[in-house]
């Protein structure tokens, strides 16, 4: 009886490790929770803060008020043809992103570059009117 007791503490163990994994890390879009800013009057500005909740990722703003938002929109991990679409790059670029319908948040390599946008920190939105440099606190 100790030994089943043992076997299924451990069993437990196990699933309970496997699962906090699982939530903790997301998936390599993980890395895209955070806060971000754009650079407004020179100044940074707060205007989007990434979160998961559950199998999805939320976002947040600071767009009309000082405060955060409730979660304004879903968003999902970015695929190669999704990327592709949305910013027209058809190199093998290096990118993680999540997206909605609306707004996307992507990392790419520090100094990449597409027709007259560059990121110098890796970070952009793409939204309706194209892409925004974008600095994650």
């Amino acid at each position: 009886m100790n030994t089943a007791l043992k076997w299924l503490a451990a069993g437990a163990s196990a699933l309970l490790l496997l699962a906090a994994c699982g939530a903790s890390n997301g998936g390599p879009e993980a890395e895209l929770v955070g806060t971000y800013a754009v650079k407004q009057n020179g100044a940074l500005k707060e205007l989007i803060k990434i979160e998961l909740q559950g199998d999805h990722y939320v976002m947040r703003d600071k767009v009309r008020t000082p405060e955060w938002s409730e979660p304004k929109m879903q968003m999902r991990p970015v695929t190669r043809e999704r990327w592709q679409r949305i910013t027209t790059d058809s190199e093998n670029t290096a990118f993680v992103g999540v997206a909605s319908e609306q707004l996307g948040i992507f990392k790419v390599p520090a100094g990449w570059k597409k027709n007259s946008f560059q990121t110098s920190t890796g970070y952009f939105l793409f939204y309706s009117q194209g892409p925004v440099e974008a600095f994650k606190l």
